[in-house]
């Protein structure tokens, strides 16, 4: 691989058409979802009653070149409110790699928090990136542990020398690397299949179960009891009671 050159950021805020924007989200946006619905309808009203957005943070890729790094969900609302006047960002002028460290160090404030599936993927991503990255530099970009970074590049390694190819995402890696198929799952394996699978639930009935939960719980506990057996019900009881013993445990 080669080493690429990391140059410290020089940013400038300015405001810029639409339409000069790109965006690439295979490469800067690290959350599970592109988008989220919600959001973005919210932000679109907002414009729409003239409220002006924070500004993009955008990365100068070269001349006439803008890529946006973080502010997908705002790019999209922009787009939605048929926005026609230039939008304020702050850009960028650094290397591809200081582009991707910036999209992550944006990603995790508080605004709209990274999932913890998310951040072990964009670790993942970085460790498999040609970037040539230090194991503290992934650390500090997304959050991930010192221990779990390790393990990732000890991973890529040995794909590397298998020529197996490097999966997308770091439960798919883990997967290849072990082979599950044959051998127990670890708990971080584990968190990583139930974190995946509640997102996908969550994007199907999540939002209906929400507002239906709001305005009539008991509705919410028949569809429970018809569709799930006693054994499971017995169950989810018990993780959410346990859930609130731990809440009320004193913190000395």
């Amino acid at each position: 691989m080669n080493k690429e050159k990391q140059e410290h950021s020089c940013s400038k805020q300015m405001r810029l058409p639409l339409g000069k924007l790109k965006v690439e989200p295979e490469t800067f946006q690290f959350r599970e979802f592109e988008t989220t619905e919600d959001h973005v309808r919210n932000l679109t009203a907002a414009i729409i009653a003239g409220n002006e957005l924070d500004p993009m943070t955008v990365w100068k890729r070269g001349e006439g070149d803008f890529v946006v790094v973080d502010g997908h969900h705002r790019h999209a609302a922009y787009e939605d409110a048929g926005y026609a006047k230039a939008v304020p960002v702050v850009v960028h002028e650094c290397g591809e790699a200081d582009a991707m460290l910036l999209a992550l160090s944006e990603n995790t404030k508080t605004k709209l928090p990274m999932t913890k599936t998310e951040r072990d993927n964009a670790a993942w991503r970085l460790v498999c990136s040609e970037h040539q990255l230090s194991k503290a530099q992934t650390v500090k970009a997304t959050g991930v542990s010192d221990g779990t970074v390790a393990k990732m590049r000890r991973t890529r390694n040995a794909l590397d020398e298998q020529e197996l190819g490097l999966p997308e995402t770091w439960w798919m890696a883990m997967r290849a690397v072990k082979g599950i198929e044959q051998q127990e799952w670890d708990e971080d394996m584990q968190a990583q299949v139930i974190e995946a699978r509640a997102n996908a639930l969550d994007d199907a009935i999540g939002k209906e179960l929400g507002r239906m939960g709001r305005r009539q719980w008991e509705a919410v506990a028949v569809v429970l009891e018809r569709r799930l057996n006693r054994q499971v019900l017995s169950y989810l009881v018990d993780e959410l009671r346990n859930d609130d013993e731990e809440e009320d445990d004193p913190i000395f």
